[in-house]
């Protein structure tokens, strides 16, 4: 309604503006018309007043020569100074002069020539410009209010025709709708600015019709992919909250999909979330068909995060869609064509029950979200239905997130330290630092409970920021203290993701004491693979320095004998799990013979850990191992009781010989 009071008001606005000029002309011409009058008037005034005096000039030159009877004379000055206005006619009867104009006889004017009391003739003149009779002043007046009148009728008329328009206008433009757009009349109007401008209004209010669609639809669907988007997804929801029941349940579906990073190299990323979404709305639609449902009634959505959504309205009991599932991952279990590559697809899956697993769309959301993390901290493809310990799980971690923030503001986290031993003599030559959390009760609690979490939120940079800072204090001393040890931290992936921990390391070796020889940073070999670049970045300082670099868990992922080299590792160690199965897991004798030989082409150390029993030992020492490291040895222990080992060198040996 504002666009149509604006409409009116600029109606009206151009109504008045046209008519006003209008009338104000009318006026104008009129006052003019009055003044013409009197101009004329004064002017026939000063006409007649000018032939008087020049018909007694006239008379009086012609008067001696006409007294002579010089006639050529008279002539001559009638023609010179009156041509075709002035005659004289003598008393004989004789003109003299040129014949008048037929207009100058019309207005003729007749003096008698009277010279020393003798009549000689009459002179007949006419005036020197054509004489108009001047109006009168009522006459005038009566002449403009005639115009005024008219005038006055006219804008009158012209503006009821305008008002008509305008109303006509308004009431198109009252009863337009978008929705019975296409069938909107147009009636006829007097004028054609009007019917133009009622067209214009109609063609342009169809196109906003047409571009409000358009909006619309865009605001539903995911550019990307052509699927429903996430608000018109919680629109779907919400509606289907409305009227789902126990008896008549729907479900959320929430999707992801893996695999394939490493492989699609050539698919942009756009166009392969585009072809999974193709071969998801297939498959979706093949678990309609089966069911006999119209197509559309399980919704798909695509969401942040490279996921998808899909909205089964309906499908009987939790058996049914379990089969749907089962449907699902079938349609994925084979490579599907994108732009005609083959790609690989895994699938994890969460599935929420509505109104089972939650009353609103956020907790809907949610509880599908937790499902999903939940799988993928367990590692496990494949779908999950929602679980209520998942609440009691998250609520812990809330809990272990805050309990973790606390510890960390209170500098709880120590290292404990495991030693490793020189497996040809048994002399302890390094130690690993494996960091601990002091409970303020005094226990001590496992990585295993904590490090996930740390990386999560972030915390594990402060985490090992402590570790190390008490761990090379530690060492330190030891070294003051005549047993030159070398110390081994470990190095989280998350860490290098920070600019300072190269800073770090060098303030922890700074403010310590600790020679920089005697530090050796341990990283996963993952890391190395993955980032090789930033890893080189970071530790090219500190090795200038004198600093060492161990490879971890060694065998676990893909390195390569140009990764090693490149990075410049000191030392590698053989995971855990591959010296656990010696000597009696030939598959395992394999792999480390091949990690050894390895090893000792690139004239690095080697250090296997995890060893437990003497025949591990006596099996790597064979083979050409340099140091061990596990509970065969000792169990990770706190400083003291590690300083009180290292003065212990002497029963460490006998024990290792026995």
């Amino acid at each position: 309604m504002n666009v149509l009071n604006t409409l009116r008001r600029q109606i009206r606005r151009s109504t008045i503006l046209t008519f006003v000029p209008f009338a104000a002309s009318i006026i104008a011409a009129s006052i003019a018309t009055l003044v013409l009058g009197l101009q004329m008037a004064l002017s026939v005034d000063r006409q007649v007043s000018q032939t008087e005096a020049l018909a007694q000039r006239l008379s009086v030159a012609a008067a001696p020569s006409l007294l002579q009877n010089d006639l050529d004379t008279v002539d001559r000055l009638l023609s010179n100074v009156a041509m075709g206005k002035a005659q004289i006619i003598t008393q004989d009867g004789n003109t003299i002069g040129p014949q008048l104009d037929p207009f100058a006889r019309q207005q003729v004017a007749e003096i008698a020539i009277v010279f020393e009391a003798r009549d000689l003739g009459v002179l007949r003149i006419a005036p020197l410009v054509p004489y108009q009779p001047a109006p009168t002043l009522r006459l005038a007046a009566m002449l403009v209010l005639l115009i005024g009148a008219i005038a006055a009728l006219l804008a009158y008329v012209a503006a009821r025709y305008v008002a008509g328009g305008i109303r006509t206008v308004t009431k198109i433009v009252e009863a337009f709708s978008l929705s019975s757009a296409s069938k909107q009349h147009v009636p006829d109007m007097v004028f054609r600015e009007f019917r133009h401008l009622t067209v214009a209004t109609i063609r342009k209010t169809r196109q906003v019709a047409r571009e409000v669609k358009t909006l619309k639809r865009t605001a539903q669907i995911d550019s990307r992919t052509g699927l429903l988007n996430e608000g018109h997804l919680n629109a779907r929801i919400d509606t289907v909250l409305q009227r789902a029941s126990f008896s008549e349940p729907a479900a959320l579906i929430l999707l992801e999909f893996g695999g394939y990073a490493d492989k699609t190299d050539r698919i942009p990323g756009d166009r392969l979330l585009h072809g999974i979404s193709y071969a998801l709305r297939r498959a979706v639609r093949a678990c309609e068909e089966s069911r006999g449902l119209p197509a559309g009634l399980w919704p798909i959505a695509s969401l942040p995060s490279d996921r998808f959504a899909i909205l089964a309205q309906e499908f009987g009991a939790r058996d049914d869609l379990s089969a749907i599932i089962r449907e699902l991952q079938a349609a994925f279990r084979s490579q599907i064509l994108i732009e005609e590559n083959p790609v690989s697809l895994t699938l994890q899956g969460s599935i929420v029950v509505i109104p089972e697993d939650g009353d609103n769309v956020g907790q809907i959301r949610q509880r599908a979200a937790d499902t999903l993390l939940d799988l993928r901290r367990q590692n496990k493809f494949g779908f999950a239905f929602y679980s209520p310990k998942l609440e009691r799980q998250r609520d812990a971690l809330i809990k272990l997130e805050a309990e973790l923030r606390t510890a960390v503001a209170e500098d709880r986290f120590i290292p404990l330290f495991q030693p490793k031993v020189d497996l040809q003599n048994g002399r302890i030559i390094g130690v690993e630092a494996l960091a601990r959390w002091k409970l303020p009760n005094g226990r001590l609690v496992s990585p295993s409970v904590f490090i996930d979490l740390a990386e999560e939120t972030g915390l594990i940079g402060a985490i090992g920021e402590q570790v190390l800072r008490k761990a090379c204090i530690e060492a330190a001393h030891w070294n003051r203290n005549g047993h030159a040890i070398s110390l081994a931290v470990n190095v989280s992936p998350k860490q290098f993701e920070s600019d300072d921990l190269t800073q770090i390391v060098l303030d922890a070796i700074a403010k310590s004491g600790l020679p920089p020889r005697r530090l050796q940073m341990e990283i996963t070999e993952s890391l190395a693979i993955s980032h090789p670049e930033r890893v080189k970045s970071v530790i090219e300082p500190l090795r200038r320095l004198g600093m060492q670099l161990a490879i971890d868990d060694f065998g676990t992922g893909h390195s390569n004998l140009a990764t090693l080299t490149r990075l410049d590792f000191d030392v590698f160690k053989i995971d855990r799990q591959f010296v656990s199965g010696l000597p009696t897991d030939h598959q395992s004798n394999a792999i480390v013979e091949m990690i050894l030989s390895m090893a000792q082409t690139l004239e690095m150390q080697i250090v296997g850990e995890g060893i437990e029993t003497a025949e591990q030992a006596e099996f790597l020492a064979n083979r050409g191992c340099h140091i061990g490291q596990g509970f065969l040895y000792s169990p990770p222990i706190d400083s003291d009781a590690f300083f009180d080992m290292l003065s212990e060198q002497p029963f460490i040996q006998n024990r290792l010989r026995a």
